[in-house]
């Protein structure tokens, strides 16, 4: 059966905090502070449950840092396993095998779900790309959705949103707009993926602050967006 494809509704911002791991733990309290301040109040927070395969990365339930991710009551997604392969790319499952992929996956869910004592929503890859084999291991998995690139996989009924334009700043101090600019003065609908180092390396925040004051963007995270649209 054809997978049916929707456009997500313009003036909105799928919006994202990537790479929440206690080794950033200062940094997205004050990106949450930030953002509660602009009024912001649904997003997606995207875990890794074991950064680096570092022990003092993994997401534990009984960690400080936990245990306040979960106090904030926003949706929970998973984001890689360790976002790092052993070379040290961000491609995680690049090369892997479907049975290895499997295991990484259900390992991260297992984490997560005894972390925060909930099944995460969904998944991105720390490369927001990802191949075809990984989209269907997260719905065998029994996630609800799966991003790769500017498409959403809803796989409650398969159906795939797409987005004009995605802004991922990777947390460098240059934020490289100019492809999205023109969407964003049309009002199309965005993907909007914070790092924890962008309030004090990029202009990233302005960008968001323009988007909701003065073109009146509306911000919110993937499930909410997902359950909201037939």
């Amino acid at each position: 059966m054809p997978k049916r494809v929707a456009t997500v509704t313009d003036m909105t911002v799928l919006l994202s905090i990537h790479d929440v791991s206690p080794i950033y733990e200062d940094d997205i309290v004050k990106t949450y502070d930030l953002l509660s301040d602009f009024g912001i109040s649904s997003l997606t927070l995207l875990v890794t449950p074991f950064y680096g395969l570092r022990k003092t990365n993994k997401i534990s339930e009984r960690d400080i840092f936990t245990n306040f991710l979960r106090s904030l009551d926003l949706e929970i997604a998973m984001h890689g396993y360790s976002h790092f392969s052993k070379s040290g790319s961000m491609s995680e499952f690049n090369g892997f095998p479907l049975e290895k992929v499997v295991l990484r996956l259900r390992d991260g869910v297992s984490i997560l779900t005894k972390g925060f004592g909930l099944k995460p929503s969904g998944f991105v890859s720390p490369l927001w790309e990802t191949s075809p084999k990984v989209v269907k291991a997260v719905k065998d998995m029994g996630l609800g959705f799966c991003v790769n690139g500017n498409r959403i996989h809803r796989n409650s009924d398969d159906t795939i949103f797409n987005t004009t334009e995605r802004i991922v700043s990777e947390g460098q101090r240059y934020l490289n707009m100019e492809a999205t600019l023109i969407e964003i003065e049309l009002g199309g609908s965005l993907q909007i993926g914070i790092h924890p180092l962008d309030h004090r390396t990029n202009k990233l925040f302005d960008v968001l602050e323009d988007l909701k004051d003065r073109l009146g963007y509306k911000f919110t995270g993937y499930s909410d967006y997902l359950t909201s649209v037939v």
